[in-house]
């Protein structure tokens, strides 16, 4: 009989809530200790679904299948709103929330532990020790730390492998489509948009409402805008929230400051009008900067870094939960052919999921160099289809 090995996960969200269905499904004894004091909110509106971050849902049929909307079209516009290119492509969209829901629903909620910071890091010979802020000591045969870009457990481990700015922010947002034109609704539809401008582009696309319904006229329609701003005094007072603390990767809804706001509705008036329309009615208006992170290795002894925590890429290949339920998913299968024998399964699992995340960074930075700073960003290339593994894929 296989002795499935213990297993903490510090960090509740996409990622990490993937691999606790997963690893407990094979039979390991699974807790997940997110640092929130309450079940996490929607982050970054909408999500591109590549198959990897719905396959739990997809293979369970007890979970009723998707939790994603598809989009026929790929559609490339121009200043005055004509079409440019329209390719049927079929990529899901769904909410970062819905996703996140689902898979907590299918967690026993006493093994989701809310207000649980983890702050240190004891190893031993054959398991771990997560020490938590109020004192708690968590032990397990395996760590997994999923703590996403700002990752305490990297920090303790790697304290040298810090997030890089890019040079730019993502504007983000949501519509109620319902609040939409005639025009931009049938724009919106059954395509997602993009706009190539200079020194940036802007997409927007529909997602489930908060209640996940998919049906045309009650989605949310949800917008990215990469704007540049330099490191220094530009990119500090947009970082700057309305309190006037400076934020480090995100200023959230509510807290943008009116002057930055207002900038970005006069400058939307340059947009295609159904990108402008949608900018100028999203009410709960975000900044999120662009990271670059690369892990220069996964596991330590007996812990490991996957998700965000090991590789933070530019949304430009639209794979960052992908890439988190990937690691997750190679951990299962490493585990089962190991037959719950940790350290011979993280001897595969790592080189395998160091080469795909330095692939995914090193394939978003290109691309963001290419739109944000080089100008070769052409409306309807290929090679800017969203994927894992490589474009479309």
């Amino acid at each position: 009989m296989t002795n499935w090995p213990r297993i903490v996960i510090a960090g509740g969200s996409i990622g990490g809530l993937t691999a606790a269905v997963l690893l407990r499904d094979l039979g390991c004894e699974v807790d997940v200790y997110e640092r929130s004091s309450e079940a996490l909110q929607s982050r970054g509106a909408g999500i591109v679904v590549l198959p990897m971050t719905e396959r739990y849902f997809v293979e369970q049929s007890r979970l009723g299948g998707r939790v994603s909307l598809s989009l026929t079209y790929w559609s490339y516009v121009d200043a005055d709103g004509n079409l440019l290119s329209a390719d049927p492509d079929h990529f899901r969209f769904s909410g970062w929330n819905t996703v996140y829901r689902g898979l907590l629903d299918c967690l026993d909620p006493d093994r989701y532990h809310l207000n649980e910071e983890m702050v240190g890091i004891d190893q031993k010979p054959e398991g771990v020790t997560a020490r938590m802020a109020n004192g708690r000591a968590v032990e397990a045969d395996l760590l997994v730390c999923a703590d996403g870009t700002s990752s305490t457990a990297r920090r303790l481990l790697l304290p040298n492998a810090e997030p890089v700015y890019a040079g730019y922010v993502a504007w983000r947002g949501t519509v109620p489509e319902r609040l939409l034109s005639p025009t931009a609704r049938m724009d919106l539809g059954d395509s997602m948009l993009y706009q190539v401008l200079a020194g940036g582009h802007i997409l927007t696309y529909a997602i489930p409402d908060p209640g996940g319904s998919t049906k045309p006229g009650r989605r949310l329609i949800n917008f990215v805008w990469y704007r540049n701003y330099p490191s220094g005094e530009e990119f500090d007072s947009v970082m700057t929230d309305v309190n006037g603390e400076r934020r480090a990767m995100t200023v959230p809804p509510g807290m943008v400051h009116r002057r930055h706001l207002d900038e970005l509705l006069v400058a939307s008036r340059a947009l295609a009008p159904t990108m402008h329309e949608v900018v100028a009615k999203s009410s709960d208006v975000f900044v999120q900067a662009i990271f670059d992170l690369e892990a220069p290795r996964l596991v330590f002894g007996r812990v490991l870094l996957m998700g965000d925590a090991a590789f933070t890429a530019r949304p430009h290949v639209a794979a960052g939960t992908a890439k988190a339920a990937a690691d997750a998913w190679a951990l299962h299968d490493a585990l089962r052919a190991a037959e719950g024998d940790v350290d011979a399964a993280l001897r595969t699992w790592e080189p395998r999921q160091l080469a795909l995340g330095r692939a995914v960074v090193d394939r978003s930075r290109r691309m963001g160099r290419s739109s944000q700073f080089e100008g070769t960003m052409v409306a309807g290339d290929p090679a800017w289809k969203f994927g894992l593994y490589e474009p479309g894929n």
